[in-house]
């Protein structure tokens, strides 16, 4: 029996030590997410005030450029928050408490205010239920979802639709958006690491958004995906178990 003790020994140790590993991984990707949310607000700001000081006639051309790299580092930082509460939140059990969503989405509109008034895209809203979750990580997904219908939709004009369907035992929230509709081949891909949609509109990011998202849901023990509307849209989804 003292082999048998031996080995499960060493393999006791090699869990604790992977354990460790991952910690240090983990604390990495906390202060590293951190660390570049800085300069991410120190260039918008800057594009802001250069574009505030600029004549809107005379230089219309640098006011769009200016306007373009703030709307980039909106995205980034968005990205780069996404990350930060998705690093410090994991090896902990979720800090669960109720939220009405309509809040949630008050604050993502706001946040991609500037991206929907650029798109002259008009967001529709039903009313959304409260849920237990995470705030912070749930939030996260309500941008990330928001900001691809806006990219991913048309350039002008568009019009994305919010809405909750009660299911038994789940809340099934879903943002449709216009645009090319995703095959049915690329809606699994969409959601793995890296992977973006076909077409040159598509290549701006590092395809890890939908991820990210993928991953919070699951851990709130839901389940996200995207489906096509009757009309061709995109409809991406996701549910949220109800609870309390």
């Amino acid at each position: 029996m003292r082999p048998m003790q031996a080995e499960i020994d060493r393999l006791h140790l090699r869990i604790a030590e992977l354990e460790g590993e991952k910690a240090d991984v983990e604390a990495f990707a906390a202060v590293a997410a951190h660390e570049m949310l800085a300069p991410l607000v120190l260039a918008d700001a800057y594009a802001t005030t250069v574009a505030d000081g600029l004549d809107e006639d005379i230089h219309a051309g640098a006011r769009r450029d200016l306007d373009a790299l703030r709307r980039a580092a909106a995205r980034t930082r968005l990205l780069v928050e996404t990350l930060l509460h998705d690093a410090r939140s994991r090896g902990r059990p979720l800090r669960v408490q109720r939220v009405d969503l309509n809040l949630v989405l008050d604050e993502s509109l706001t946040l991609l205010a500037p991206e929907i008034e650029v798109r002259d895209a008009v967001v529709h809203g039903t009313r959304l239920p409260e849920v237990s979750v995470e705030e912070p990580l749930i939030s996260a997904v309500f941008t990330n979802l928001l900001l691809n219908a806006l990219r991913y939709g048309p350039r002008e004009h568009g019009r994305i639709i919010v809405d909750a369907t009660r299911d038994e035992d789940c809340w099934r929230i879903s943002v449709q958006s216009g645009g090319p509709t995703i095959p049915a081949a690329d809606r699994e891909r969409i959601f793995e690491r890296y992977h973006r949609g076909r077409g040159e509109r598509r290549a701006v990011g590092a395809g890890l958004g939908l991820t990210i998202c993928r991953h919070i849901v699951e851990r709130h023990g839901g389940h996200i995906g995207v489906t096509a509307a009757d009309d061709g849209a995109n409809r991406f989804y996701f549910t949220l178990p109800v609870r309390g």
